[in-house]
């Protein structure tokens, strides 16, 4: 704690020496250019007028044939443009930091708008939060980038990011994982460029399934980019809990520009850049390696296990005149971890200390895009994309002769092959539709083998399958203004899996009704449906010396999400937000006459038991928001949620889920200070997370002391709460503008505070009894950033 304070002053003193009593004479300027387009059929916009706001005198430009436009000479710091177009809703993106280093590129997309085509003067819309996807009426939100970097606690990860929005939390400091409106992690989509793609993360699934140690890509990569955690718009199926949409960049079509980053977190290498002279095509790759050995030699991380991981992304992006535009892009991370052995038995406190393992991921998506817009109301983009999950581990545990016995071995080889296409037609201002469908073809080759409660003799095979199978999904969906104040959005998602022959029908339904200036009331439906990780349907068990297969048949979990909303924009940067939800989770896996449902699934690598679709789950909570956005160099963010989440499985019995924290509530804040004309920006930014604990099940102590292993009390399940807890992060940011380059100084603590996170039960040999494990883990990353 000490030390960590220590550090942070001298950290500041540093920076504040760095601030020159003097103002350069020489003034710095930078380029804002972009694109502007229909948002519903990509149709570019020409001649639509983009001023910067605030400028004395007033600079601006107004767009060619291609929809692009360029303005030189803006000042750096903080600007706010205004775009607007005949027939559509001009819009204000505020607050674009401009920096020395490089241009800022802006793709802008306007909505049509019937009330300015009669003549009538409208309002500028700021565009802040509001989701990319027009289709989503309630539970969305976008993030940029810049939130990402600057956000206190977000260790430049979306998935840490979002973890300050209403109704989300995170399991502990070290994982990722992301917890919606009590749903258990996994039931999150991802998607990249359309395309759902395998989670992510660096070291997937190593503490909970759906979480990882840190997105799998940089954020130098990212687009602005929508997160859903309800009543989806119909486009997405296979998700009960959450939805990630990202996107990725374009790159610079005309200037090349280089990112350069070093820290104790690892190193980063950006670049970007036209692929020719005088074409719009560009390109974008990043690659990043990382020694998280680094944070333990300094004792940051109290473990001696050992990671490291490397990933690459990219992106070429290629207009053609006549033909649409092409995408290639990709993503791609290895991943490596082991535990040494110790041997001296007199040393070991639980059964983790007799465990030795090496483990190695590989994961990669790459995809080709092609994108053509015909006439201003017809837009197809069609999607061939390959997605590929390597994951090896061998575990061995001692046993009391101090001889390794193997303990678990995973081989898990999946892949997928998709073509999808979509369609987005306007019929009319009023009335535009999407509609897509995704033909999915799924690869295994999967070999797991373990024990049985860790004992050597029981070691055998539980899942040897290698084989594909296909999977079908089509959607529908329609944004309709039924009048000036109210939007109805409706659609519905079909899905089709081979593997188990199974159907699902969901529809969708939302509607805005803006009854009052700046005034909102929302209401959302869907029912939504979710398959289960590709090994439970593989799980085998031997009967009368034939082999069976009890989960082949597992239908798909479902649920029914209701949502209402309330939303007043209290004035252009200030917006309060409440949302009432109620989620029916219905057709979950569960085991036969027990507690035991997949609502609650954390991870379990050697899950072997026979499941049927007989539990039910409901989720019920609100959530709150009140954000001031980036105005005048600061900002806040304040959400609160109170939630039950509780399940009945096969034994009829109503219990807490394990992911029923009761609340979360979160604080946000941050200041910027410039010096001088040349935008030196110093950064503070803080974030106060307060959650309720884990729920877990009794032990049954003479049984575990019995046995030296932890044994819960099952027909308790979930009846006592660990304690809550209490972060504190902080992010201190110092960035230095110079003619052609500039550079960024950033320290980023998580757990200022060093609070104690509880890790778990486990039997303590030396003690002979039972304890809760807790670790106090502080994240620190100091990194310096050079861009030119």
């Amino acid at each position: 704690m000490k030390k960590a304070i220590s550090l942070i002053i001298a950290v500041i003193t540093s920076l504040l020496f760095m601030i020159p009593a003097e103002i350069f004479s020489q003034t710095i300027t930078q380029t804002i250019k972009g694109n502007v387009y229909d948002i519903q059929t990509k149709d570019p916009l020409p001649g639509a007028s983009i001023m910067v706001l605030e400028t004395d005198p007033l600079q601006g430009a107004v767009t060619n044939m291609d929809g692009s436009f360029s303005i030189n000479n803006i000042r750096l710091g903080r600007q706010s443009i205004r775009v607007s177009y005949i027939g559509y809703e001009p819009v204000i993106i505020p607050e674009i930091m401009v920096t020395s280093a490089k241009e800022v590129v802006l793709n802008i997309g306007l909505e049509p708008s019937s009330t300015e085509m009669e003549g009538f003067v409208v309002t500028p819309k700021i565009q802040k939060d509001q989701p990319l996807n027009s289709h989503a009426s309630v539970s969305a939100r976008s993030f940029s980038v810049e939130e990402t970097r600057r956000y206190a606690g977000g260790l430049d990860d979306p998935a840490r990011l979002v973890s300050a929005f209403a109704g989300v939390s995170v399991g502990n400091v070290q994982d990722n994982a992301i917890i919606v409106r009590g749903n258990s992690p996994k039931g999150v989509s991802w998607r990249l460029e359309g395309v759902e793609i395998p989670t992510p993360h660096h070291f997937v699934g190593g503490n909970v399934t759906g979480g990882g140690m840190v997105t799998l890509f940089s954020s130098q990569m990212l687009a602005n980019s929508d997160f859903h955690t309800s009543a989806f718009p119909a486009e997405y199926g296979n998700a009960l809990a959450g939805v990630f949409d990202m996107n990725l960049r374009n790159g610079n079509f005309d200037k090349r520009e280089y990112t350069f980053q070093a820290g104790t977190m690892g190193l980063d290498f950006a670049s970007e850049g036209p692929l020719a002279s005088g074409s719009n095509a560009s390109y974008v790759f990043n690659y990043r390696y990382s020694t998280l050995g680094l944070l333990t030699d300094l004792d940051a991380i109290p473990t001696d296990q050992e990671f490291r991981y490397q990933d690459l992304s990219y992106k070429f992006n290629v207009p053609t005149n006549k033909a649409g535009t092409f995408s290639f892009w990709g993503i791609g991370g290895l991943d490596h971890s082991t535990e040494p052995l110790e041997t001296d038995s007199t040393s070991w406190e639980t059964d983790w200390d007799r465990v030795t393992y090496d483990w190695n991921i590989a994961m990669g998506a790459a995809g080709i895009s092609h994108s053509i817009t015909r006439g201003k109301d017809f837009y197809i983009q069609t999607t061939f994309a390959v997605t590929g999950l390597k994951n090896s581990m061998e575990t061995e545990r001692q046993d009391d002769r101090l001889v390794p016995r193997p303990d678990l071995t995973v081989s898990d080889y999946s892949g997928k092959l998709s073509l999808g296409s979509k369609i987005n037609y306007r019929f009319s201002p009023a009335h535009s539709n999407q509609t897509g469908i995704t033909y999915k073809k799924l690869l295994y080759n999967l070999d797991i083998n373990s024990t049985i409660d860790n004992q050597p003799e029981t070691y055998r095979n539980i899942v040897d399958e290698r084989d594909g199978s296909d999977a079908v999904e089509l959607y529908t969906q329609s944004s309709i203004d039924l009048s000036d104040e109210v939007t109805l959005n409706a659609g519905i998602n079909a899905g089709y899996f081979a593997l188990n022959d199974e159907y699902s029908v969901d529809p969708r339904i939302g509607m805005n009704w803006n009854f009052k200036n700046n005034h909102t009331i929302s209401l959302g439906y869907g029912k939504h449906s979710q398959m289960e990780d590709l090994k439970i349907y593989f799980i085998k068990t031997e009967k009368d010396g034939k082999t069976e297969y009890p989960n082949k048949d597992l239908g798909l979990s479902k649920a029914h999400h209701f949502v209402l909303a309330y939303d007043w924009q209290i004035n252009d940067n200030l917006r309060f937000k409440i949302e009432p939800y109620i989620q029916l989770l219905y057709d979950i896996p569960g085991i036969a006459d027990s507690s035991f449902s997949m609502i609650n699934y954390k991870q379990d690598w050697a899950f072997d038991d026979a499941l049927e679709n007989n539990s039910i789950g409901r989720n019920m909570g609100i959530d709150v928001t009140v954000e001031r956005f980036l105005n005048n160099n600061y900002y806040f963010l304040v959400t609160g949620s109170i939630l039950n989440s509780r399940y009945k499985a096969d034994d009829g019995i109503w219990r807490n889920t394990r992911y029923n924290k009761t609340f979360v509530g979160n604080v946000l804040v941050g200041k910027e200070f410039f010096f001088g004309d040349n935008g030196r920006v110093l950064g503070i930014n803080g974030r106060v997370n307060f959650v309720g604990g884990e729920r877990v099940s009794p032990v049954l102590d003479a049984a575990s002391e019995r046995e030296k292993r932890v044994i819960f009390d099952d027909d308790r399940a979930f009846s006592e709460q660990l304690s809550s807890t209490i972060y504190v992060d902080l992010s201190l940011t110092y960035r230095i503008n110079k003619p052609g380059h500039s550079s960024v100084w950033a320290l980023q603590i998580k757990n200022l505070l060093g609070e104690a996170m509880p890790e778990g039960y486990n039997y303590n040999y030396r003690t002979q009894n039972v304890q809760l494990d807790k670790s106090v883990v502080m994240v620190p990353s100091l990194s310096y950033t050079i861009e030119f």
